[in-house]
């Protein structure tokens, strides 16, 4: 009879146990560092992923600006997320991120830039450019930041959308031209 209390009283203290880490661990994943979208909490408590937040070599390119012509450099976005968002290592509905253009000159010229979809494009990521067009001096590096969204649930017709679009993400592909004036 005394071994069946002792039994009870560690069971009880066990389930005691196991409900106070549950709810401290509640408690951690409510917290800022984490954004419940999807899958995204295992990729963040478990550390799986590709991509690193910091240190992204390939989130910074530069292109030569020539008076007269138009350069070319492909992007890949999944290089320029922004991991809070990451949803399953993949560019979906509610992710964003950016990226710096760093442009040079061998001659004074003015310059624009725009974003060239080659294919796909989801049609709600949306891309903004911080100085779309300006001047730059010879030998200058002039550094242009381009931050994109794609936002997620704006309406029922845009979200059928985002799930059509997000099947052919894949195969979106996106250049920054630079155009020398």
């Amino acid at each position: 009879m005394r071994n069946l209390k002792i039994n009870r009283k560690k069971i009880v203290i066990l389930i005691l146990i196991f409900i106070i880490i549950l709810f401290i661990l509640f408690k951690i994943l409510q917290s800022e560092k984490f954004n419940f979208q999807e899958d995204l909490i295992f990729f963040k408590i478990f550390g799986v992923g590709k991509i690193q937040e910091e240190g992204n070599e390939k989130s910074e390119y530069e292109i030569e600006v020539i008076k007269g012509k138009s350069n070319y450099k492909e992007i890949e976005l999944l290089q320029t997320i922004d991991i809070k968002t990451l949803v399953n290592e993949k560019v979906a509905p509610g992710t964003k991120g950016s990226f710096n253009v760093f442009l040079t000159s061998n001659s004074d010229v003015d310059y624009e830039v725009e974003i060239i979809d080659k294919n796909n494009k989801p049609k709600n990521l949306k891309f903004e450019i911080n100085e779309k067009v300006g001047k730059i001096e010879k030998d200058e590096v002039k550094k242009v930041k381009i931050n994109w969204e794609w936002p997620y649930e704006i309406n029922v017709e845009e979200d059928s959308q985002d799930t059509k679009d997000g099947g052919n993400i894949d195969e979106f592909n996106f250049e920054i031209c630079t155009i020398g004036k």
